[in-house]
This record gives structure tokens, sequence and C-alpha cells, in this order.
């Protein structure tokens, strides 16, 4: 099964963290409701720094999520005003190794 992957690496400016807090929580549910959407999570660096991963199953449906109308605003408000930076990468997964966790019984 082919599968892409969205790395995006982004700072809030505190002045926006509401905005954003809100603006993450409708894109979550936009995306979940998407086909060709797997999952996402993201994780928080030492120095604030923030890194969304979100894998999808095809190009296709990273670009149906791209042009969604309301991820297009999201992005948006992002780029003018709620981020400080950011940096998006698109990739397609060429290869997986994965180890499932174990889960008590």
């Amino acid at each position: 099964m082919a599968m892409h992957v969205e790395v995006f690496r982004h700072r809030v400016d505190p002045d926006f963290q509401g905005e954003f807090d809100d603006l993450y929580a409708r894109m979550v549910t936009v995306v979940r409701g998407l086909k060709g959407y797997i999952s996402h999570k993201v994780f928080t660096a030492e120095d604030g720094e923030r890194v969304l991963l979100g894998y999808f199953e095809s190009f296709d449906a990273i670009e149906e999520w791209d042009v969604h109308p309301e991820h297009k605003y999201a992005k948006e408000r992002g780029k003018a005003d709620v981020f400080t930076e950011y940096d998006v990468i698109v990739a397609e997964v060429v290869e997986r190794h994965s180890k499932p966790s174990r889960v008590a019984s």
C-alpha cells in the first residue's frame, strides 16, 4: 500500500495561541472526515517548535486536504498571523519498518 506523509513544522505566535487552538480543533475534525486520511500526531521539541506528522493513503488525498476550503482559510490565517514560522514537506513513503506495540492482556 502506498503512503504519503506531510511534515508540518511550526511555531505559534503566543498572541494567537487561542485562535490556533480553535483552528487546530476544527482542522482535526475536517481532516478525519476526508477519504484517504490515515492519521496524524503532533510532537513538541524542547525549544518549543511543533512538528505534525500526517499520514495519507495517496498524494491525491493530500491534495484534497490542501484545497479544502476550511483548510485553505486556516493556512491563510497561519501565514498572516498565527505562525511566527513554518515549513511543510510532503513526501512519498518508499520504505517503512515498524514493530507494533504489545497490548497487555
